[in-house]
């Protein structure tokens, strides 16, 4: 049986030499790229399984995306033979018509990935039917039944960290109907529908079992949070918030950004795919933003002041991202600048959405403003009903209220 598989960079060094470089992979589970020794050269990404090299190319998303199929199927308990790399994943192997839970779920990735699908809901689905293997003792997927599910659910109690405090059952009925999804690829169905709740009426599970999450009243920052905010931000840090706060952009819409996306004469900005970084929008679709004239402009501003990136100091161009890591690349710990800033405010934002949260705030301030359509559409949401769940109540009069029930309580009666 196979032990492991570790992705490895391998360079070209002006003496002839030809390095391996393990690729590390931070906190989140994001591959670092890693430097070329000096005056060397990528030559390929390659997965080493045992004693063997498979050659992956040059791109380190995709060797990121071969290097977990590889690891699916190991932890699959596939032997060495059937896990031999080949040009392209094998089907699902079957038994007598029976399809196996672990090779299933790797050509499931791989179809997403072929796909095109967004690199998070790859990812998602990936490290979801990862979990779901190690919590189930069953080969073929027609054994799976609803101990199997119901087993699942309890090992994500108990090994699952989930980052918002409260989210728990929100983040356990999504990661099950995930591993729904992927069994109705196979014909089978996960939640027994409306009254049909007999023991022989189809679907795993009945009513009761899917996990309960509490429905939340969102939440979006006060004026005194955000005068807060911003004045215990630097330069570069109110860059950020200014455009959270009126962007209404998600954490990744963010990421993604390039200065190639503003239209400073309209003082707009685009969300729009990055087939560069192999990301694309949120339900594929694009959308255009309109700025304050101050806000826009303060970006223009920002493209006269140098930046660090792979090449050095300097100046962005177009093609640049805004808000770049050291290495001049989206930044996936974006929001680790605006914990920052809380940090120095006396705001504690730890797993609390924070920048989610900025995006409630513009969301909301654009419905009382414009009304629901507009929110509607600056958000990107294909359903006015989910704008309505998703904006905070305005609490602009929160004051009047609390000197209100004071005067009552003062009264007495």
């Amino acid at each position: 049986m196979i032990r492991r598989a570790t992705l490895y960079a391998r360079f070209s060094e002006p003496s002839g030499n030809y390095p391996r470089i393990a690729v590390e992979f931070g906190k989140h589970g994001q591959a670092i790229k890693p430097q070329p020794p000096a005056g060397g050269h990528l030559v390929q990404y390659q997965i080493r399984i045992n004693r063997k090299f498979i050659s992956v190319g040059t791109d380190l998303l995709a060797a990121v995306n071969r290097l977990r199929l590889e690891r699916a199927r190991i932890e699959g308990g596939v032997s060495h033979e059937e896990a031999a790399p080949a040009s392209e994943p094998r089907a699902p192997e079957k038994s007598e018509g029976r399809a196996r839970i672990a090779e299933a779920a790797a050509e499931f990735v791989h179809e997403l990935r072929t796909l095109n699908r967004n690199k998070y809901t790859v990812d998602m689905y990936a490290n979801v039917l990862r979990d779901f293997q190690r919590s189930c003792r069953k080969t073929f997927i027609d054994e799976i039944d609803r101990a199997d599910i119901l087993a699942f659910i309890a090992w994500m109690r108990e090994n699952l960290q989930v980052r918002v405090p409260g989210a728990v059952e929100r983040t356990l009925r999504n990661k099950t109907s995930y591993i729904g999804t992927f069994l109705l690829r196979h014909g089978i169905q996960l939640k027994k529908r409306g009254s049909a709740q007999g023991k022989n009426d189809a679907g795993l599970l009945y009513r009761g079992d899917m996990p309960k999450p509490m429905r939340k009243k969102p939440r979006k920052y006060d004026r005194d949070e955000i005068d807060a905010l911003m004045k215990h931000a630097d330069t570069e840090q109110r860059d950020y918030l200014e455009f959270l706060l009126w962007s209404g952009f998600r954490d990744e819409e963010v990421q993604f950004l390039q200065y190639s996306d503003f239209n400073f004469r309209n003082s707009t900005v685009l969300v729009q795919a990055k087939p560069q970084f192999g990301w694309k929008p949120k339900d594929n679709e694009e959308r255009a933003i309109t700025l304050p004239t101050q806000v826009s402009q303060r970006f223009k501003d920002r493209m006269s002041r140098p930046q660090r990136y792979a090449d050095g100091f300097r100046k962005p161009t177009d093609s640049d991202i805004v808000f770049p890591n050291s290495l001049g690349t989206p930044d996936v710990n974006l929001i680790d600048r605006l914990h920052a800033v809380a940090e120095k405010a006396g705001l504690n934002l730890r797993g609390k959405r924070a920048g989610h949260m900025f995006r409630k705030t513009a969301g909301s301030r654009v419905a009382k403003t414009l009304g629901l359509p507009a929110a509607m559409e600056f958000l990107g949401h294909s359903d006015i009903k989910t704008t309505a769940l998703y904006l905070a109540a305005d609490t602009s009069d929160l004051k009047r209220k609390r000197q209100l029930a004071d005067e009552m309580y003062a009264k007495g009666d």
